[in-house]
């Protein structure tokens, strides 16, 4: 009786966990962040623009919250991109203000994106227009969670970099010849449109990438209406050269104001997507942009790009997911594009990066919990000369200048050293009352010293970028990011050639897996299978006599476990145990093994059987295809 009793209790208990994960999965949402380029405070009619019409951005601040004091990272483009795919000040990172092509250095795949962490949830995710964290492996998107990219990989106004890889149909526009792309054309605002990893068009005709973004968006959240997914959706507009399609071209009688209004277009074609594939309940979308306008209106606030005063770096933001997020609200705590990872980690059942980030879980602002405040009690900027906000208050740690982007007309000068301003009853940053509030301005000097010193004593690194010497061409293989390949892979039928996307591929992330192989040959070499490259990866190859089942834990960790292995038929078992230690048996004999340790993310890069597409796992492995018969091959 006992016994029964303490067995229906375990079931009881066991019955409670699994329908708490299924609430947990059934309430995560899905992610939308659509991210604009260049587009200033007074830009969008829901801060009162008078020039373009933004309807569709308009009800969307009407059934969402609107965030008045929603601040970037930076100023500018890399820099403010950082801070909201990591939660870490770029200055963290030592990741550069801006990329240009030729910049070697872009962001380390170490890092943890919001990709890679909803990733690894079991979320699909894509990535639809402007990346501009790197644009060379291993810092493309594909490398930083996304499973799909397609998009321009850096600012519109730059140019192509001839070490991308050019895809074998790629397009060639405005009369030039592929050679002339190979031999390395340069021309500003002649920038490659990319598909996964490959150049798929050159120049890309920017008139239609608004359209094309937003075409592509609404084919992902189509495909994957019945399972989660993130799509970030960085718009290459309303960044100079400004562009339109051509049912908004001379519409408003000013070009950023089309491009205003088409971006505003996009917006309404993804909300009406959600909502009639019934996922507007289901799904949080994030509107925010980049950092202050370049060309349109940054007004009420001071400044425009490229400023730390709000004009630069507080941007027009709305959060919608009805039914979850408040309605007609409007928050008017800080809070930032940094707070995303770890808020999203909170809402989403993810995990937090275990290197130091920045952010905040901002879910009590997103909801509307009663008496929610802002969860940074001073916001510090390095970019620039550097700024505080903290509360109603904003510091500058130097002395005010009246040119350039900062410039005021009429303005005369502050005199005092350091500025700082009430934003909440100056909105302009006119009157600088440092003179009137010296224990504010102590404090935040204080704030910001330490602030600098806490991350210039923990910097950590960029990833160089792999630059070939020559332009590289597809050889024709499958993309991972082209086609749909099969969501389970069918063991039985694999062969060599064949290439499954990082999300369709084994998840082998921080576990135990085994690989079964058997081949057969009068000369064995080349890569049986592999996936991964210079970040992380396994890889199992024939070289020379010996066969290899590599693990590649880290850019500079990488273990190998070796066996002879003779012409004929084989058998292969290869793999790591719950305790990371790594083995190889060839046909039964004594099986060889060496302390390794768990593969700590999943591989970015496709899962290649007989073949490795793209970097290398190991670089001491042959680099050919595998030569012999491939009989049988699974990964489980």
């Amino acid at each position: 009786m006992t016994l029964n009793k303490h067995l229906c209790q375990l079931c009881l208990c066991l019955f409670s966990m699994v329908i708490s994960q299924i609430v947990i999965a059934a309430e995560r949402p899905n992610v939308v962040i659509i991210f604009i380029d260049d587009m200033g405070y007074g830009d969008v009619g829901f801060n009162g623009a008078t020039g373009p019409k933004t309807p569709n951005l308009d009800q969307m601040a009407v059934e969402g919250t609107k965030f008045n004091h929603f601040y970037v990272g930076c100023a500018v483009c890399s820099g403010s991109r950082t801070s909201l795919m990591t939660g870490c000040h770029y200055q963290r990172l030592s990741m550069k203000a801006v990329l240009f092509p030729n910049s070697n250095n872009g962001l380390h795949p170490d890092e943890v994106t919001i990709a890679d962490m909803l990733h690894e949830t079991g979320y699909n995710t894509a990535c639809v227009g402007k990346w501009h964290l790197g644009h060379l492996p291993p810092c493309l998107p594909t490398y930083q969670g996304f499973d799909t990219y397609y998009g321009v990989p850096y600012s519109n106004d730059m140019w192509i970099d001839p070490a991308n890889r050019l895809a074998k149909d790629i397009i060639i526009r405005e009369d030039l010849t592929v050679e002339e792309v190979k031999a390395g054309h340069k021309q500003r605002n002649r920038v490659p449109l990319m598909r996964g990893e490959e150049v798929i068009e050159y120049p890309a005709d920017q008139t239609t990438l608004t359209k094309r973004y937003t075409e592509e968006s609404i084919r992902f959240i189509t495909e994957h209406k019945d399972e989660p997914f993130f799509l970030y959706l960085p718009h290459t507009m309303v960044h100079l050269p400004l562009a339109v399609s051509k049912d908004f071209q001379n519409r408003t009688g000013k070009l950023i104001w089309d491009a205003i209004e088409e971006v505003d277009w996009s917006v309404g074609q993804i909300l009406s997507t959600l909502k009639s594939l019934d996922l507007d309940k289901k799904t949080l979308v994030l509107f925010t942009s980049d950092n202050g306008a370049a060309v349109g209106s940054s007004l009420p606030l001071r400044a425009k790009k490229g400023s730390v005063y709000d004009g630069g770096i507080r941007e027009p933001t709305v959060m919608w997911w009805p039914g979850t997020i408040p309605a007609g609200r409007v928050c008017n705590e800080v809070a930032g594009t940094i707070d995303m990872l770890p808020t999203l980690a909170g809402l989403c059942d993810g995990k937090l990066p275990e290197n130091k980030i920045d952010g905040k879980n901002i879910k009590a602002l997103l909801v509307g919990e009663e008496g929610a405040s802002s969860p940074h009690p001073q916001y510090v900027l390095m970019h620039g000369p550097g700024t505080v906000r903290s509360g109603p208050w904003k510091f500058y740690p130097w002395k005010e200048t009246n040119n350039g982007r900062n410039a005021i007309k009429d303005r005369v000068v502050s005199t005092d050293p350091v500025q700082l301003y009430h934003v909440v009853d100056d909105i302009g940053e006119r009157k600088n009352v440092a003179a009137d509030h010296p224990d504010v301005v102590e404090e935040l000097q204080a704030a910001y010293d330490a602030h600098v010193a806490e991350i210039r004593s923990s910097q950590r690194p960029t990833q160089v970028m792999r630059r070939p010497a020559s332009p590289v061409t597809s050889p024709g293989l499958p993309n991972r990011n082209t086609g749909k390949p099969p969501k389970e892979i069918d063991w039985s039928k694999v062969k060599i050639g064949d290439v499954y996307t990082s999300g369709n591929s084994p998840n082998v992330t921080n576990r135990a897996f085994s690989i079964s192989a058997m081949v057969e040959g009068d000369e064995l070499s080349g890569i049986v299978a592999a996936q991964g490259g210079e970040v992380v990866g396994y890889s199992l190859y024939i070289k020379g006599t010996e066969c290899v089942f590599a693990v590649r834990l880290s850019n500079s960790e990488i273990h190998r476990v070796t066996a002879p292995i003779a012409s004929g038929k084989s058998t292969i078992k290869a793999g790591i145990d719950a305790k990371g230690t790594l083995s190889l048996q060839i046909n039964e004999k004594e099986r060889a093994s060496v302390s390794g340790g768990l593969i700590g993310r999943h591989p970015a890069e496709s899962f290649c059987i007989g073949h490795d597409d793209k970097m290398l796992v190991d670089q001491e492995a042959a680099t050919t295809s595998f030569v012999g018969k491939l009989i049988k091959l699974k990964v489980e």
